[in-house]
């Protein structure tokens, strides 16, 4: 396993729960309702996010042919 691939899980894995642990104050503090609202937009949010690093990434795979160089 790459050293970058490692980095992302481990981030992934952290942000997951911080963001569980955030949902559930925040469902103590704020309400049910208002923390559905929240979590619905975050996650649209990135989903968006998503959609769009993958437009760009296919955007910049372009095909360069080259010439052979004839005698």
């Amino acid at each position: 396993m790459e050293r970058n691939q490692a980095q992302v899980i481990a981030v992934s894995l952290i942000s997951t729960l911080a963001a569980i642990s955030i949902g559930y104050l925040g469902v103590q503090i704020f309400g049910r309702n208002t923390m559905y609202i929240i979590a619905t937009t975050m996650f649209g949010l990135g989903t968006g996010g998503s959609i769009g690093q993958i437009l760009v990434e296919k955007r910049q795979q372009r095909v360069v042919q080259t010439q052979s160089k004839q005698r």
